[in-house]
């Protein structure tokens, strides 16, 4: 039975933190750029670039949480990560209404579509209304 529950401890313990595929991918981003969005429309309201590692990795970390069904419910944005000028993904975004809150993105020929946690949506408000924090 010891043995049982080293091996369930063990195994739970190397699952946390693991990194995603996409995460992986866009650990090479060296730049990105936000465009914030009036929502549902196509008027630019903000725009926020950036080269910070710190802040490219937050951002990259919230692609890597919890999966939802993906339906498309609207936008409020959209954020270009970079790798030495090239593109390597762009994810839209949206997370003012409540029951709307997604980034979904193309990866590897499947649209994806991950929930926009608490700490997601209050990193990017304040990035839309001016506060570079990361």
């Amino acid at each position: 039975m010891k043995v049982f529950l080293l091996i369930f401890i063990a195994a739970y313990a190397c699952s946390c933190g693991k990194t995603s595929a996409v995460e992986k991918k866009l650990s090479a981003a060296d730049s990105l750029i936000i465009t914030f969005t009036l929502p549902d429309k196509d008027t630019v309201i903000n725009t926020v670039t950036t080269t910070e590692p710190v802040a490219i990795k937050k951002l990259t970390g919230f692609l890597g949480g919890k999966t939802n069904d993906g339906v498309p419910c609207g936008y409020d944005g959209h954020i270009d990560f970079f790798s030495k000028q090239q593109l390597l993904l762009q994810v839209v975004f949206s997370y003012h209404k409540e029951d709307c809150r997604q980034f979904i993105f193309d990866f590897e020929n499947k649209v994806q579509s991950v929930e926009v946690s608490n700490e997601a949506k209050n990193f990017l408000q304040s990035l839309a209304s001016g506060k570079n924090w990361y």
